[in-house]
């Protein structure tokens, strides 16, 4: 849910504690908001319903105790960060000090690396199954994924993704793609055909896990 579309209230009291660490009272908040303290328990109760904000160790003022508010984990990730500006950076180094080929062979390792603490969630799974588990995970970490009919020389389904959660730093780096096969391939312990990409003009990435020799 965007907050600013809900009100201009509910993100400044946000944005005052994203500055106090330790939390703020309702009084606090009345004297920022200029409101009263119905209007900031109704806000606060709606932030704290959509998971944005959380009760914090209480105060003692004038020897009693007072609640706090502060942000959680979810309030904190509401501001913006520059995640994608510093993965260009640190992209743009490796590409330097690596060159084209070291680069995409460093994020296919790091993609095989990535998906060892997976395995155990495939364990005991046949081929279809683990397919199957592939796609949820997936799904976990922002892909919109899906299983798609095989090939008709194949057995196996095989999978679509119609979103690319690195789509920013593949148009300018597509060896981040790489990490993709690299993690497939070590959850499935298979190698895994690129079938069509995003980046290459196609509607969706597809993934075909190919049979063993």
């Amino acid at each position: 849910m965007d907050l600013i579309v809900i009100g201009d209230s509910r993100h400044q009291i946000l944005s005052h504690l994203l500055e106090q660490k330790m939390g703020a009272t309702v009084e606090e908040l009345m004297g920022v908001l200029k409101v009263s303290r119905t209007s900031i328990n109704q806000h606060i109760a709606v932030l704290e319903r959509e998971g944005y904000v959380r009760k914090a160790e209480q105060r003692r003022t004038a020897g009693r105790p007072v609640r706090c508010y502060a942000l959680t984990e979810n309030g904190q990730n509401f501001f913006p960060k520059k995640y994608s500006w510093f993965s260009k950076v640190l992209l743009s180094t490796l590409q330097e000090q690596l060159g084209d080929d070291k680069l995409s062979s460093y994020m296919y390792d790091l993609g095989l690396k990535m998906s060892a603490d997976l395995i155990p969630r495939l364990v005991g799974k046949n081929r279809i199954e683990r397919v199957a588990e592939i796609v949820r995970i997936m799904n976990e970490t922002g892909f919109r994924a899906s299983e798609i009919d095989a090939e008709p020389s194949d057995k196996l389904p095989r999978v679509e993704c119609t979103n690319c959660v690195y789509h920013d730093l593949a148009k300018d780096y597509p060896a981040v793609c790489r990490f993709d096969i690299g993690f497939l391939s070590g959850l499935m312990g298979a190698e895994v055909e690129h079938q069509s990409c995003m980046h290459r003009e196609a509607t969706a990435c597809r993934f075909r896990f190919k049979p063993y020799s």
